[in-house]
Protein backbone atom coordinates (compact mmCIF):
# COMPACT_ATOMS: atom_id res chain seq x y z
CA UNK A 1 0.00 0.00 0.00
CA UNK A 2 1.12 3.91 -0.28
CA UNK A 3 3.77 4.37 2.07
CA UNK A 4 4.69 8.30 3.52
CA UNK A 5 6.68 9.23 0.35
CA UNK A 6 5.59 12.16 -2.08
CA UNK A 7 6.41 11.04 -5.03
CA UNK A 8 4.64 8.03 -5.24
CA UNK A 9 1.61 10.18 -3.88
CA UNK A 10 1.67 12.51 -6.73
CA UNK A 11 2.66 9.41 -9.17
CA UNK A 12 -0.92 7.89 -7.76
CA UNK A 13 -2.92 10.60 -7.81
CA UNK A 14 -1.96 11.47 -11.27
CA UNK A 15 -2.92 7.62 -12.17
CA UNK A 16 -6.15 8.26 -10.48
CA UNK A 17 -7.19 11.44 -12.22
CA UNK A 18 -5.90 10.02 -16.29
CA UNK A 19 -8.00 6.81 -15.46
CA UNK A 20 -10.88 8.44 -14.85
CA UNK A 21 -10.99 10.89 -17.56
CA UNK A 22 -9.86 7.96 -20.09
CA UNK A 23 -12.78 5.61 -18.46
CA UNK A 24 -15.74 7.97 -17.39
CA UNK A 25 -15.16 5.51 -13.87
CA UNK A 26 -14.41 7.47 -10.26
CA UNK A 27 -10.87 6.60 -9.33
CA UNK A 28 -9.29 7.97 -5.99
CA UNK A 29 -5.85 6.87 -4.07
CA UNK A 30 -7.56 5.19 -1.05
CA UNK A 31 -6.14 2.74 1.32
CA UNK A 32 -9.39 1.20 2.47
CA UNK A 33 -12.51 -0.32 0.44
CA UNK A 34 -15.35 1.15 1.95
CA UNK A 35 -16.88 5.22 1.78
CA UNK A 36 -19.36 6.57 3.78
CA UNK A 37 -21.88 9.18 1.59
CA UNK A 38 -24.71 10.82 3.67
CA UNK A 39 -24.26 7.73 6.57
CA UNK A 40 -24.20 5.37 3.86
CA UNK A 41 -21.40 2.86 3.42
CA UNK A 42 -21.18 2.62 -0.50
CA UNK A 43 -18.65 -0.70 -1.20
CA UNK A 44 -15.95 0.11 -3.65
CA UNK A 45 -13.48 -1.87 -5.38
CA UNK A 46 -9.99 -1.65 -5.16
CA UNK A 47 -7.42 -1.82 -8.12
CA UNK A 48 -3.58 -2.45 -7.09
CA UNK A 49 -0.57 -1.48 -9.61
CA UNK A 50 2.70 -1.25 -8.91
CA UNK A 51 4.45 2.23 -8.52
CA UNK A 52 8.31 1.92 -8.40
CA UNK A 53 9.03 -0.73 -4.79
CA UNK A 54 5.35 0.31 -3.93
CA UNK A 55 2.23 -1.09 -4.20
CA UNK A 56 -0.47 1.24 -4.87
CA UNK A 57 -3.61 0.87 -4.38
CA UNK A 58 -7.16 2.90 -6.41
CA UNK A 59 -10.12 2.20 -5.53
CA UNK A 60 -12.84 3.10 -7.88
CA UNK A 61 -16.76 3.24 -8.01
CA UNK A 62 -18.12 0.09 -10.19
CA UNK A 63 -21.06 2.08 -10.10
CA UNK A 64 -20.59 4.38 -12.27
CA UNK A 65 -20.20 2.15 -15.40
CA UNK A 66 -20.84 -1.79 -15.46
CA UNK A 67 -17.44 -3.70 -14.82
CA UNK A 68 -17.01 -6.72 -16.08
CA UNK A 69 -13.86 -8.80 -15.49
CA UNK A 70 -12.54 -8.46 -18.82
CA UNK A 71 -13.19 -4.59 -18.31
CA UNK A 72 -11.39 -4.62 -15.15
CA UNK A 73 -7.82 -6.42 -16.88
CA UNK A 74 -8.11 -3.56 -19.05
CA UNK A 75 -8.09 -1.30 -16.37
CA UNK A 76 -4.87 -2.60 -15.03
CA UNK A 77 -2.91 -2.91 -17.60
CA UNK A 78 -3.68 1.01 -18.53
CA UNK A 79 -2.85 1.81 -15.58
CA UNK A 80 0.30 -0.07 -15.77
CA UNK A 81 0.97 1.32 -18.66
CA UNK A 82 0.23 5.04 -17.37
CA UNK A 83 2.67 4.39 -14.54
CA UNK A 84 5.38 3.17 -15.99
CA UNK A 85 5.20 6.25 -18.02
CA UNK A 86 4.87 8.27 -15.01
CA UNK A 87 8.15 6.59 -13.53
CA UNK A 88 10.29 6.14 -16.50
CA UNK A 89 9.72 9.49 -18.06
CA UNK A 90 9.81 13.37 -17.31
CA UNK A 91 7.44 14.19 -19.93
CA UNK A 92 3.69 14.48 -19.54
CA UNK A 93 2.12 11.16 -20.55
CA UNK A 94 -0.72 11.82 -23.14
CA UNK A 95 -3.22 8.93 -22.75
CA UNK A 96 -4.48 8.19 -25.75
CA UNK A 97 -8.88 9.00 -26.00
CA UNK A 98 -11.12 6.37 -26.63
CA UNK A 99 -12.24 6.23 -30.83
CA UNK A 100 -15.02 4.19 -31.80
CA UNK A 101 -13.15 1.40 -32.75
CA UNK A 102 -11.79 0.58 -29.49
CA UNK A 103 -15.81 1.11 -27.43
CA UNK A 104 -16.69 -1.43 -30.76
CA UNK A 105 -13.80 -3.81 -30.33
CA UNK A 106 -14.59 -4.26 -26.33
CA UNK A 107 -18.54 -4.27 -27.17
CA UNK A 108 -17.78 -7.36 -29.67
CA UNK A 109 -15.75 -9.36 -26.87
CA UNK A 110 -18.14 -8.45 -23.98
CA UNK A 111 -21.25 -9.11 -26.17
CA UNK A 112 -23.03 -5.45 -25.16
CA UNK A 113 -26.74 -4.77 -25.89
CA UNK A 114 -26.91 -1.50 -27.64
CA UNK A 115 -28.30 0.38 -24.03
CA UNK A 116 -24.95 -0.47 -22.65
CA UNK A 117 -23.16 0.48 -26.13
CA UNK A 118 -25.07 3.73 -25.96
CA UNK A 119 -24.33 4.28 -22.15
CA UNK A 120 -20.22 3.80 -22.93
CA UNK A 121 -20.75 6.36 -25.12
CA UNK A 122 -22.01 8.62 -23.10
CA UNK A 123 -19.32 7.89 -20.62
CA UNK A 124 -16.15 8.09 -22.85
CA UNK A 125 -17.59 11.26 -24.38
CA UNK A 126 -17.92 9.83 -27.97
CA UNK A 127 -19.21 12.06 -30.40
CA UNK A 128 -18.86 13.30 -34.28
CA UNK A 129 -21.61 10.72 -36.12
CA UNK A 130 -23.47 12.27 -38.57
CA UNK A 131 -26.64 10.14 -40.90
CA UNK A 132 -24.79 7.37 -42.53
CA UNK A 133 -25.23 3.59 -43.43
CA UNK A 134 -23.20 0.98 -41.11
CA UNK A 135 -21.57 -1.28 -43.91
CA UNK A 136 -19.59 -4.60 -43.33
CA UNK A 137 -17.19 -5.29 -46.21
CA UNK A 138 -16.32 -9.48 -46.04
CA UNK A 139 -13.24 -10.14 -48.23
CA UNK A 140 -12.12 -13.50 -49.55
CA UNK A 141 -8.37 -12.87 -48.72
CA UNK A 142 -7.20 -10.37 -46.24
CA UNK A 143 -5.50 -7.42 -46.90
CA UNK A 144 -3.73 -4.79 -45.11
CA UNK A 145 -4.49 -2.39 -48.53
CA UNK A 146 -8.46 -3.33 -47.68
CA UNK A 147 -8.09 -0.39 -45.34
CA UNK A 148 -6.10 2.11 -47.51
CA UNK A 149 -8.56 1.45 -51.01
CA UNK A 150 -11.74 1.73 -48.95
CA UNK A 151 -10.32 4.85 -46.58
CA UNK A 152 -9.39 6.78 -50.10
CA UNK A 153 -12.93 5.72 -51.53
CA UNK A 154 -14.50 7.23 -48.04
CA UNK A 155 -12.18 9.68 -46.67
CA UNK A 156 -15.20 11.03 -44.79
CA UNK A 157 -16.00 7.80 -42.86
CA UNK A 158 -15.44 8.16 -39.00
CA UNK A 159 -14.92 4.25 -37.95
CA UNK A 160 -12.91 1.91 -39.76
CA UNK A 161 -12.94 -0.73 -37.70
CA UNK A 162 -11.19 -4.37 -38.80
CA UNK A 163 -12.20 -7.61 -38.08
CA UNK A 164 -10.04 -9.60 -40.41
CA UNK A 165 -11.32 -10.93 -42.83
CA UNK A 166 -14.06 -8.08 -42.85
CA UNK A 167 -14.11 -4.61 -42.85
CA UNK A 168 -16.83 -2.41 -40.48
CA UNK A 169 -16.70 1.05 -41.66
CA UNK A 170 -19.83 3.66 -41.48
CA UNK A 171 -20.68 5.68 -44.36
CA UNK A 172 -21.77 9.24 -43.81
CA UNK A 173 -24.72 10.29 -45.93
CA UNK A 174 -25.32 14.01 -47.05
CA UNK A 175 -28.47 14.65 -44.63
CA UNK A 176 -29.41 17.13 -47.74
CA UNK A 177 -29.41 14.71 -50.57
CA UNK A 178 -32.87 13.40 -51.20
CA UNK A 179 -35.31 10.89 -48.99
CA UNK A 180 -35.79 7.77 -48.07
CA UNK A 181 -35.67 6.36 -51.27
CA UNK A 182 -32.58 7.83 -52.96
CA UNK A 183 -30.88 7.11 -49.77
CA UNK A 184 -31.44 3.43 -50.66
CA UNK A 185 -30.37 3.67 -53.71
CA UNK A 186 -27.52 4.94 -53.06
CA UNK A 187 -27.03 2.34 -50.23
CA UNK A 188 -27.88 -0.26 -53.00
CA UNK A 189 -25.05 1.12 -55.18
CA UNK A 190 -22.48 0.92 -51.89
CA UNK A 191 -22.62 -2.82 -52.66
CA UNK A 192 -21.62 -2.80 -56.40
CA UNK A 193 -19.26 0.24 -55.73
CA UNK A 194 -17.29 -1.14 -52.70
CA UNK A 195 -16.98 -4.71 -54.67
CA UNK A 196 -15.71 -3.16 -57.82
CA UNK A 197 -12.92 -1.23 -56.35
CA UNK A 198 -11.63 -4.09 -54.49
CA UNK A 199 -11.59 -6.83 -57.13
CA UNK A 200 -10.10 -3.69 -59.30
CA UNK A 201 -7.32 -2.66 -57.50
CA UNK A 202 -6.79 -5.35 -55.61
CA UNK A 203 -8.17 -8.68 -56.63
CA UNK A 204 -9.76 -9.14 -53.64
CA UNK A 205 -13.27 -10.62 -53.49
CA UNK A 206 -15.81 -8.80 -51.37
CA UNK A 207 -19.29 -9.35 -50.35
CA UNK A 208 -21.00 -6.24 -48.95
CA UNK A 209 -23.71 -5.65 -46.55
CA UNK A 210 -25.29 -2.15 -46.07
CA UNK A 211 -27.67 -1.58 -42.65
CA UNK A 212 -30.94 0.77 -42.24
CA UNK A 213 -29.48 4.64 -42.21
CA UNK A 214 -28.27 5.47 -38.56
CA UNK A 215 -27.25 8.01 -36.69
CA UNK A 216 -26.05 7.54 -33.62
CA UNK A 217 -26.62 3.75 -33.20
CA UNK A 218 -23.50 2.13 -34.07
CA UNK A 219 -23.53 -0.54 -32.14
CA UNK A 220 -26.97 -1.42 -33.31
CA UNK A 221 -25.93 -0.87 -36.55
CA UNK A 222 -23.33 -3.35 -37.30
CA UNK A 223 -25.64 -5.93 -35.04
CA UNK A 224 -27.75 -5.85 -37.85
CA UNK A 225 -25.10 -5.93 -40.61
CA UNK A 226 -23.83 -8.79 -39.24
CA UNK A 227 -27.41 -10.55 -38.87
CA UNK A 228 -27.39 -9.82 -42.85
CA UNK A 229 -24.09 -11.86 -43.22
CA UNK A 230 -26.27 -15.00 -41.77
CA UNK A 231 -29.47 -13.87 -44.38
CA UNK A 232 -27.18 -13.85 -47.23
CA UNK A 233 -25.74 -17.47 -46.44
CA UNK A 234 -28.50 -19.23 -46.52
CA UNK A 235 -30.61 -16.69 -49.24
CA UNK A 236 -28.47 -15.35 -50.94
CA UNK A 237 -25.42 -16.77 -51.93
CA UNK A 238 -25.36 -16.11 -55.55
CA UNK A 239 -25.38 -11.98 -54.64
CA UNK A 240 -22.81 -9.60 -54.26
CA UNK A 241 -24.12 -8.31 -51.25
CA UNK A 242 -27.17 -7.62 -49.16
CA UNK A 243 -28.61 -4.40 -48.15
CA UNK A 244 -31.40 -4.48 -45.09
CA UNK A 245 -34.36 -2.97 -47.00
CA UNK A 246 -34.01 -6.29 -49.42
CA UNK A 247 -34.05 -9.25 -47.44
CA UNK A 248 -37.83 -9.13 -47.78
CA UNK A 249 -39.71 -12.74 -46.23
CA UNK A 250 -36.12 -14.20 -45.79
CA UNK A 251 -36.34 -12.24 -42.23
CA UNK A 252 -39.42 -14.42 -41.78
CA UNK A 253 -37.54 -17.67 -42.69
CA UNK A 254 -34.27 -16.84 -40.52
CA UNK A 255 -35.07 -18.52 -37.39
CA UNK A 256 -36.26 -21.42 -39.33
CA UNK A 257 -34.32 -24.72 -39.91
CA UNK A 258 -33.92 -25.97 -42.92
CA UNK A 259 -35.91 -29.31 -42.54
CA UNK A 260 -38.96 -27.02 -41.66
CA UNK A 261 -38.69 -24.83 -44.61
CA UNK A 262 -38.17 -27.81 -46.98
CA UNK A 263 -41.35 -29.32 -45.43
CA UNK A 264 -43.73 -26.22 -46.29
CA UNK A 265 -42.28 -26.00 -49.97
CA UNK A 266 -43.62 -29.71 -50.15
CA UNK A 267 -46.70 -29.39 -48.44
CA UNK A 268 -48.01 -26.35 -50.93
CA UNK A 269 -46.26 -27.00 -53.81
CA UNK A 270 -45.07 -30.70 -53.93
CA UNK A 271 -47.75 -31.72 -56.43
CA UNK A 272 -47.51 -29.47 -58.85
CA UNK A 273 -45.12 -29.98 -62.24
CA UNK A 274 -42.62 -28.27 -64.14
CA UNK A 275 -45.16 -26.64 -66.17
CA UNK A 276 -47.77 -25.22 -63.60
CA UNK A 277 -44.77 -24.21 -61.25
CA UNK A 278 -43.60 -21.79 -64.21
CA UNK A 279 -47.51 -20.52 -65.14
CA UNK A 280 -47.76 -19.88 -61.04
CA UNK A 281 -44.63 -18.21 -60.84
CA UNK A 282 -45.03 -15.81 -64.06
CA UNK A 283 -49.17 -15.29 -63.00
CA UNK A 284 -46.93 -13.88 -59.67
CA UNK A 285 -44.73 -11.86 -61.35
CA UNK A 286 -47.38 -10.03 -63.43
CA UNK A 287 -49.34 -9.04 -60.49
CA UNK A 288 -52.08 -11.70 -61.17
CA UNK A 289 -52.92 -10.19 -64.79
CA UNK A 290 -54.59 -12.45 -66.27
CA UNK A 291 -54.15 -10.94 -69.76
CA UNK A 292 -49.69 -10.15 -68.89
CA UNK A 293 -49.18 -13.78 -67.98
CA UNK A 294 -51.25 -15.65 -70.59
CA UNK A 295 -48.98 -13.04 -72.78
CA UNK A 296 -45.76 -14.09 -70.91
CA UNK A 297 -46.57 -17.79 -71.53
CA UNK A 298 -47.35 -17.09 -75.04
CA UNK A 299 -50.78 -19.47 -74.14
CA UNK A 300 -54.64 -18.39 -74.54
CA UNK A 301 -56.10 -17.41 -71.77
CA UNK A 302 -58.58 -19.97 -71.03
CA UNK A 303 -55.54 -22.11 -71.58
CA UNK A 304 -54.19 -19.80 -68.47
CA UNK A 305 -57.50 -20.15 -66.95
CA UNK A 306 -57.43 -24.43 -66.94
CA UNK A 307 -53.71 -23.95 -65.39
CA UNK A 308 -54.40 -21.47 -62.34
CA UNK A 309 -57.47 -23.86 -61.19
CA UNK A 310 -55.55 -27.15 -61.27
CA UNK A 311 -53.05 -25.48 -59.52
CA UNK A 312 -56.22 -24.45 -56.93
CA UNK A 313 -57.43 -28.66 -57.05
CA UNK A 314 -53.66 -29.55 -56.67
CA UNK A 315 -52.38 -27.41 -53.56
CA UNK A 316 -55.73 -25.98 -51.73
CA UNK A 317 -54.60 -22.38 -52.37
CA UNK A 318 -56.27 -20.36 -55.32
CA UNK A 319 -53.63 -17.79 -57.21
CA UNK A 320 -56.08 -15.51 -57.93
CA UNK A 321 -57.06 -14.74 -54.42
CA UNK A 322 -54.67 -12.58 -51.90
CA UNK A 323 -54.58 -15.33 -49.15
CA UNK A 324 -53.74 -18.10 -51.34
CA UNK A 325 -51.33 -15.91 -53.59
CA UNK A 326 -49.48 -15.13 -50.65
CA UNK A 327 -48.96 -18.98 -49.76
CA UNK A 328 -47.82 -19.46 -53.10
CA UNK A 329 -45.54 -17.28 -53.61
CA UNK A 330 -43.94 -17.51 -50.15
CA UNK A 331 -43.44 -21.19 -51.19
CA UNK A 332 -41.96 -20.76 -54.43
CA UNK A 333 -39.48 -18.03 -53.07
CA UNK A 334 -38.24 -20.49 -50.48
CA UNK A 335 -37.50 -23.32 -52.72
CA UNK A 336 -35.78 -21.16 -55.13
CA UNK A 337 -33.72 -19.33 -53.12
CA UNK A 338 -33.00 -22.67 -51.12
CA UNK A 339 -32.04 -24.12 -54.29
CA UNK A 340 -29.78 -22.04 -54.85
CA UNK A 341 -27.67 -22.84 -51.79
CA UNK A 342 -27.25 -26.49 -52.90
Amino acid sequence: MLQNDRSDQVNAQELACRLSDATGLLFRVGLECRSTDNNLFVELLTLEVQVGDELVELVYDPGSVEVGPFTTRLLQALARGIVDGLIVSEQVVQLEPWTWEKLLNIALIEQWDPETFTARVRTCRLTGLSLGFPVLVHCSTWSTEVVEVLANLFPQAPVRWVLKPDLFIYVPLDQCEGGLAQQRVYGDALIEQIHAVLADELGVLATVFVGQVIEEDIWAGFLEVRKLTELHRRFFISKLGLAAWNVGIASLFSETRSIVGQDYIQGVLGHLNKELLETLRVFLEKEMSVADSSRALFIHRNTLTYRLDRITELTGYNPRRLNGAVHLYMALWLGSHTNSNR
